[in-house]
């Protein structure tokens, strides 16, 4: 069972087409041929074939004829609506278009359109992706600049981490430190590192005051979350 929820459902198949003889059958089942290609069998071919051969009908005019369920018939209504194949107006259920038509002009868009919004969200993720793995390893002088690329990462969905080279803010004692950036400022320019032992570590420029490292180096780069 799929973990998604179906907004719409389309199916369509290869199917050898009918021989053309006899003739007098051809056009019922070069139909059936052409429902059952679109997925279109069952009490929905049989509901679509009534409307076909009457003016427009009515959810429980359906029910009564096939001897359907009322919830049964709405669910066929609504799939044959959803291939484009019928119209409503009001309660009545009818045949607008004729199949070919309805299939070039309503359901073949429809696919079409929903087959490109699966790809345009596939290749955005990717890009994301992408985007995030060329960040490792930019290395920075300001620490300005590394912020930008920080808030960068995080709006692509994924945790900065930064590795930083500097002197520890009073005692002018060279130190590296590496871990995800957990919080950041503008004013000043300062970010916020959660070292392995779980010490919080406060990141500023060379020249920035009230800090714990003053950092001559910072190299950050983007992790993908899962």
């Amino acid at each position: 069972m799929s973990e998604f929820e179906f907004l719409a459902e389309w199916k369509v198949r290869r199917i050898p087409k009918p021989a053309k003889d006899p003739p007098e059958t051809y056009r019922e089942r070069l139909k059936d041929w052409v429902l059952s290609s679109v997925g279109v069998e069952g009490r929905e071919h049989d509901i679509y074939s009534y409307l076909e051969s009457n003016d427009m009908a009515t959810v429980e005019e359906l029910s009564g004829y096939f001897n359907m369920d009322v919830g049964e018939v709405y669910n066929n209504l609504d799939n044959l609506y959803t291939y484009g194949l019928i119209d409503k107006m009001g309660k009545a259920y009818y045949i607008k278009e004729n199949l070919s038509r309805a299939i070039t002009q309503r359901l073949v868009p429809r696919i079409t359109e929903s087959l490109r919004e699966i790809a345009s969200a596939e290749s955005s993720g990717r890009h994301q992706v992408e985007v995030i793995h060329k960040m490792k390893g930019r290395a920075f002088s300001d620490i300005g600049e590394a912020l930008v690329v920080c808030k960068e990462v995080e709006r692509l969905n994924g945790t900065p981490v930064a590795r930083v080279v500097g002197v520890k803010g009073y005692k002018d004692e060279s130190v590296e430190i590496e871990g995800p950036v957990i919080k950041y400022s503008h004013h000043p320019s300062s970010l916020v590192i959660l070292a392995e032992s779980g010490e919080k570590i406060v990141v500023g420029g060379r020249h920035t005051k009230g800090v714990d490292v003053k950092a001559h180096t910072v190299i950050v780069r983007g992790e993908k979350d899962e």
